[in-house]
């Protein structure tokens, strides 16, 4: 039995499909493996001990440029902030669920970067460096 043209190109769309969150699935476990390469231990405690150590990882020159660099975070900053309540703005507009959809597309990656950038404008403001995981549980709190 031969199968309708409309199904088949279902089909075809589907396997399209399958391949390409394979290819994400396989590029994602590939940069988080980058990304956990160079997160042991021992390079934890190398930056915790010697603050040059972060300045030169962050790619900072020199502990002069520190105030410029921490300008430029807080303009990211505002920049990440505001994206999220101008398309939240939208939102409340349009009232659709492709808006509320988009709006958490956006919302959740903006919410992330600024939860590093502050920690990133903490770090170079107190000139000592704490791992992220430890910074973010003592602003909620959770751990000193």
């Amino acid at each position: 039995m031969k199968k309708p043209q409309s199904i088949m190109s279902i089909f075809n769309i589907a396997k399209s499909a399958k391949g390409h969150i394979r290819d994400l699935k396989e590029s994602f476990h590939s940069r988080l493996a980058a990304f956990s390469s160079g997160r042991n231990r021992e390079s934890q405690q190398e930056l915790e001990a010697d603050f040059l150590n972060v300045l030169e990882k962050w790619g900072i020159h020199s502990s002069e440029n520190i105030g410029e660099v921490i300008f430029c975070l807080r303009l990211r900053l505002w920049i990440f902030t505001i994206l999220p309540i101008g398309y939240g703005l939208i939102l409340i507009a349009t009232r659709s669920l492709n808006s509320l959809i988009i709006f958490l597309m956006l919302a959740i990656p903006c919410l992330f970067a600024i939860l590093t950038t502050a920690w990133r404008i903490w770090v170079l403001k107190n000139l000592r460096f704490v791992p992220f995981t430890r910074w973010i549980l003592s602003v909620f709190g959770l751990r000193g």
